[in-house]
């Protein structure tokens, strides 16, 4: 479904991504590990055009072009069929939770705005959100706000969804429920990257596991055995660190 090739990314003089592959198969569930600034996030970013990468290559759906000459066109074509869960939820504060789902379907896809609130009820639904469909962000918590961002993922049937620390701005009591929809998602057999460092999700959930650092892949394996018998000290290291 997705191959990334030689994917180089610099800010300025200081160089964040130094050349990285990645392949994701059609219901794989890949979590992306290592410490901060590892690159995790910029890699994740750059495969959906949120930031431009400097050097390397991306296959879509079998059609394949180069990061620094892809036309808006056909990054307006991949985005149709991908979805993205930010950190810190990137909620309209002026709209409810079924007008952030539906918004995309009736401005950006010109779907009819009862069709789409039919397709965002059932979002919501999905991810427990549906008897707070006319709240407002402020009046959710912050997992609740989560939930309705990865309804709002959902609602736009994507082939793959990005997930950028999904829990990362959560309070520890408030985790749980949106990793909870996110392995529901995996056994449903949606295909996902998960930037994440809830090790437990890394390894019970996810299929593959990746670790960076450094602007490198330094391991990467199916995540039994990435987390039962890493292959490298570092790797070992990490993940003792971590749990």
């Amino acid at each position: 479904m997705l191959e990334v090739k030689g994917i180089k990314k610099n800010f300025g003089e200081l160089q964040i991504l130094k050349g990285v592959d990645l392949k994701v198969d059609s219901g794989d569930v890949i979590s992306l590990i290592g410490p901060s600034g590892s690159g995790k996030t910029t890699m994740l970013r750059c495969i959906n055009f949120l930031e431009t990468a400097d050097e390397g290559t991306i296959t879509f759906n079998g059609k394949t072009y180069e990061f620094n000459k892809i036309s808006k066109k056909e990054i307006a074509e991949i985005r149709m069929q991908t979805g993205f869960v930010f950190q810190n939820y990137n909620l309209f504060a002026n709209m409810t939770a079924i007008d952030n789902v539906t918004l995309g379907l009736t401005v950006g896809r010109k779907i009819d705005k009862k069709t789409a609130k039919e397709k965002g009820m059932d979002m919501l639904k999905k991810v427990g959100m549906e008897e707070r469909a006319n709240f407002y962000p402020a009046q959710l918590s912050g997992g609740q706000q989560q939930r309705v961002a990865i309804a709002r993922a959902l609602a736009t049937d994507p082939k793959i969804i990005y997930f950028d620390e999904p829990t990362s701005a959560l309070d520890p009591e408030l985790i749980g429920e949106v990793l909870n929809v996110i392995t529901k998602l995996a056994e449903d057999g949606m295909t996902m990257i998960v930037v994440t460092h809830e090790m437990s999700f890394a390894r019970d959930v996810s299929k593959k596991t990746i670790f960076m650092e450094h602007g490198l892949i330094v391991e990467e394996g199916a995540s039994k055995d990435f987390f039962t018998s890493p292959k490298l000290a570092r790797t070992r290291e990490f993940i003792n660190f971590s749990i």
